[in-house]
């Protein structure tokens, strides 16, 4: 997610409009063009200069990130594949900037990879989540969500999945509508719930 900052920040600076990790954070999981609107807003702002903001930052995301991955996350993705437990990504980015970023190895280990452009209502709508469980060919109840924003945990929660709260760049504070809320990818294991998955000790 600090990549996406950084990203959105340089973007919006070409046109003097300065933001803050506070101000991105919380918007964390919203669709690409929506978050260009709530920053760029006024009478100059076509469709046109819109999608443009929005190309600019999906090119900053790629020439400026160095993808490292929370403490933990590659070894309980491999553990789940091993296992053959349905996967899926449910994401707000593009497919394009998604695979020109993350290791192609890492997202073979997914059954299926749901993005922004997939969806006609991005977070906090239930679509994307409940894309991806049919997807994955399971009903929502059948699904664990695990989210690091309050868009992703309202759009899980409006599709009726379970849904863990990862406190990785937000306080709890805002988490407060998961089921469940947790410090560190790595407690995930100490999750009664996400214990069903029969993960080893």
């Amino acid at each position: 997610m600090e990549g996406h900052y950084l990203a959105w920040k340089s973007a919006l600076a070409e046109h003097e409009i300065a933001i803050e990790e506070q101000d991105y954070y919380p918007l964390e999981g919203l669709d690409l063009r929506e978050v260009a609107k709530i920053y760029a807003k006024g009478p100059t702002w076509t469709e046109e200069s819109i999608n443009e903001l929005v190309q600019k930052k999906k090119d900053y995301y790629v020439s400026l990130q160095t993808l490292n991955f929370y403490p933990g996350v590659e070894l309980l993705i491999s553990e789940l594949s091993e296992r053959d437990v349905p996967m899926a990504i449910v994401t707000a980015g593009h497919l394009d900037q998604l695979e020109s970023t993350v290791p192609s190895a890492f997202l073979k280990q997914f059954n299926s990879i749901i993005t922004g452009e997939q969806v006609s209502k991005g977070k906090p709508n239930p679509e994307p989540y409940l894309k991806g469980a049919n997807a994955l060919g399971l009903t929502p109840p059948e699904c664990i969500a695990v989210e690091n924003a309050p868009l992703g945990v309202q759009s899980a929660k409006r599709a009726n999945i379970y849904c863990i709260g990862i406190c990785s760049t937000v306080d709890r504070a805002v988490l407060v509508a998961a089921d469940e809320i947790l410090e560190r990818f790595e407690d995930l294991r100490s999750s009664s719930t996400f214990g069903q998955v029969s993960l080893p000790g």
